[in-house]
């Protein structure tokens, strides 16, 4: 007690030896001297600011000194507009309804440092609410900015305008987006984690995928939604082919583009439980594969870094691989992440020394006839023919239909939306025991984090589905996010193909968009903007 009694006393002397300085000839400043000292723009900057420190000291106890500050923060200086914010926030309770009618002053810096000052107070400001939300409607992008920052630092004592903040977190602004973010979380965060119903999901979807496929001119989508480990809805929408007027089915089978890697990464991996394959292995040993460069590097090659993109392969090489041209290491493998094609190439032709047959005659007779997958195959079969969508350009013109009779690890594969979300489902249920499957530790291992991935950014989504940071396993790139990893693939060929599929391991959910034209890339990123994380 005695040592506070000092310390006080410290304090008030160094206040007063201010004062004394500012105001030689008057012992005890009133408010009134303080305010026209901080406004006088004769005075040097730092006697202004001392005024407005002093303010800050009496605030609490003078609704005078707050008006005062209020005024002070139109001030051309911005620190000392700073200051002001800072002083009134001292000030506490007394500040939060006169700060709440500065948010509709005329001037912008008011309202900005008004805002400041709310969020400074936090919890205490609860009040101000009402005029918050008002406020919110302002063309100034920081206001808003620091007005939901405002609301996230009051809490749960606005969790009766959640749902008018909601959709906030789709506003096209991406500082918006991640203050409602901000906000939303700290204000009721059991409703801001909670997972979506398949309901919203596919209202979602039928609200604006329509409008979406004719601005982006996507002749033909297909969607497939899991819910609980288990394809629970899918829907085809417009035509397969622009030439035939053909609707697109559930049975509708695309190019799956990249999407083809992960898929391949699963047969691989199935290998290595079988202990036919050791991901740690150089590939030489198993397939020695002609560089121009870097010759005594090449061997360190593994798949585990082909999964993962750390091969130091480019992506193509000069040519494409069919003409089997040099293929030169890019960096030493394993230093860092470039996503690559070539890689999985090389891997294929290497399990097919290790079976003896070939990648897509292998996966019919290793799992996709066992488990009854009839829409799908890593190449062209005639019996399929009739189901394949042709691609279109960016105009929503026929571009091509494609007969990959070479499979490719990398982009061949052909199936519907259905079909590739029952794969996803197998990675979703760990109990399924069956040979033709990964075991539960080998999908976990699949699908989790290997490399980090700083030379690529998270996938927008909105909410709890905000990204944190990218990583790589072993096929997937995986999102981490406020509420946990979303692991996704995208694909993308030249035909005319563009399609996404995202799962969480978690929650047992997933989503898979095929389409057949060059616009379906933005089609699937604001559809997924909108859906989050399902």
């Amino acid at each position: 007690m005695k040592r506070h009694l000092v310390r006080s006393l410290i304090l008030c002397c160094s206040l007063l030896l201010s004062s004394l300085m500012l105001f030689p000839q008057s012992a005890v400043p009133s408010i009134d001297a303080l305010i026209v000292a901080a406004q006088d723009g004769r005075r040097p900057e730092t006697e202004r600011r001392e005024a407005v420190i002093a303010l800050g000291k009496v605030g609490v106890r003078s609704d005078a000194a707050v008006k005062g500050l209020i005024s002070l923060l139109r001030d051309e200086n911005q620190y000392l507009a700073g200051d002001a914010a800072a002083a009134l926030a001292a000030s506490g309770s007394r500040a939060v309804l006169p700060l709440a009618a500065a948010l509709k002053d005329s001037s912008e810096p008011v309202r900005w440092g008004a805002s400041v000052a709310l969020s400074k107070i936090g919890p205490a400001a609860a009040s101000a609410v009402p005029a918050i939300l008002r406020a919110l409607d302002s063309n100034s992008l920081r206001i808003r900015w620091c007005l939901l920052i405002t609301l996230g630092e009051i809490g749960p004592s606005a969790k009766a305008h959640y749902g008018i903040l909601e959709p906030l977190l789709y506003d096209a602004d991406a500082d918006i987006r991640w203050a409602a973010v901000y906000a939303l979380r700290r204000i009721d965060k059991g409703r801001f984690e909670a997972q979506r119903s398949i309901e919203n999901v596919t209202a979602v979807i039928e609200e604006r995928l329509p409008a979406l496929m004719k601005e982006l001119n996507v002749p033909g989508v297909s969607i497939a939604l899991i819910r609980n480990g288990s394809v629970a809805w899918s829907k085809g929408y417009g035509i397969k082919d622009v030439r035939t007027g053909e609707p697109v089915t559930t049975q509708t089978m695309f190019e799956a583009c990249s999407m083809t890697k992960p898929l391949f990464s699963y047969i691989v991996l199935k290998l290595a439980e079988q202990k036919r394959l050791d991901l740690d292995k150089p590939l030489r040993e198993y397939l020695d594969e002609p560089f121009i460069s870097l010759k005594d590097e090449k061997n360190t090659v593994t798949a585990r870094m082909v999964l993962t993109h750390t091969s130091g392969l480019p992506n193509w090489r000069v040519g494409y691989e069919e003409t089997d041209g040099p293929l030169p290491l890019y960096f030493t493998p394993g230093t860092r992440f470039n996503y690559s094609g070539e890689g999985m190439f090389y891997l294929q032709r290497v399990l097919e020394r290790i079976t003896g047959e070939p990648l897509d005659r292998y996966a019919r007779r290793t799992l996709f006839t066992p488990l009854r997958m009839e829409r799908i195959d890593f190449g062209w079969r005639a019996e399929h023919d009739t189901l394949i969508a042709a691609g279109h350009d960016a105009s929503g013109q026929h571009r091509l239909k494609t007969r990959y009779e070479h499979p490719n690890a990398a982009y061949s594969l052909y199936t519907s939306a259905e079909e590739y979300a029952s794969f996803l489902s197998r990675l979703l249920r760990p109990d399924d025991a069956r040979p033709e499957l990964l075991s539960s530790a080998g999908v976990a291992e699949m699908t989790s984090r290997q490399v980090s991935v700083s030379v690529r950014e998270p996938m927008d989504r909105p909410g709890a589905a905000t990204g944190i940071a990218v990583h790589w396993g072993l096929g997937w790139g995986i999102n981490q996010t406020l509420s946990g990893d979303i692991i996704y693939h995208s694909g993308a060929n030249q035909s005319g193909f563009r399609c996404y599929a995202q799962f969480r391991r978690d929650r047992g959910t997933g989503i898979v968009i095929m389409t057949n034209g060059t616009g379906g890339s933005e089609l699937w990123q604001r559809l997924v903007r909108r859906i989050g994380d399902y």
